[in-house]
């Protein structure tokens, strides 16, 4: 936090609104003595952030080590510890768990769960969208009607862009990334 103090207190002062990000790494759920990044070390890391004057907290997994498991536990426990700080979640489907995490992050009290639309996501880009739609239901205010159609259109666009694609995908996702 130490790095992160001057900016924050600088967007405070002129009346900016801070959302300050805690990177996710390892197993949140590991009972691992040696476990660096238990769920104390994530509160401790949100409640300097918002001693600092945070208005929101983000959750970023870069990586897509996000499980249910992990996100419900940290997610939660964020919203018990600050019931009134909005929460993002935000995850790239690495190892293609994502859809799973960003669903069980909204059921624990997430307000914002990113996803990209379906003909984007996936692999290195966030979980699909229209998935994480119809996993909610009717907890969400996403018109999934309305969102196919956007689909559609970057479809296309896509396909038009199809040659400079990285040909590379079949091994682009993979659990692996849970034991690296």
């Amino acid at each position: 936090t130490d790095n992160m103090e001057l900016g924050i207190k600088a967007a405070v002062a002129s009346g900016g609104f801070v959302e300050a990000t805690i990177c996710y790494t390892g197993d949140v759920t590991s009972t691992d003595p040696n476990n660096k990044y238990d769920l104390k070390y994530y509160l401790d890391f949100a409640n300097d952030l918002v001693k600092l004057g945070a208005h929101a907290l983000a959750i970023k997994d870069m990586a897509g080590l996000l499980t249910p498991k992990a996100t419900t536990l940290l997610v939660s426990e964020l919203r018990k510890a600050f019931p009134d700080i909005p929460i993002h979640l935000h995850t790239h489907d690495t190892a293609g768990m994502g859809v799973a995490s960003m669903f069980a992050g909204a059921e624990a009290g997430a307000d914002i769960v990113d996803g990209a639309i379906d003909s984007m996501s996936g692999l290195s880009s966030q979980p699909c969208l229209g998935a994480i739609v119809a996993a909610l239901g009717e907890k969400n205010n996403v018109d999934l009607d309305a969102l196919n159609v956007l689909n559609d259109y970057w479809e296309s666009v896509r396909q038009q862009y199809s040659p400079f694609e990285v040909q590379a995908l079949s091994a682009a996702i993979g659990s692996n990334v849970y034991k690296h």
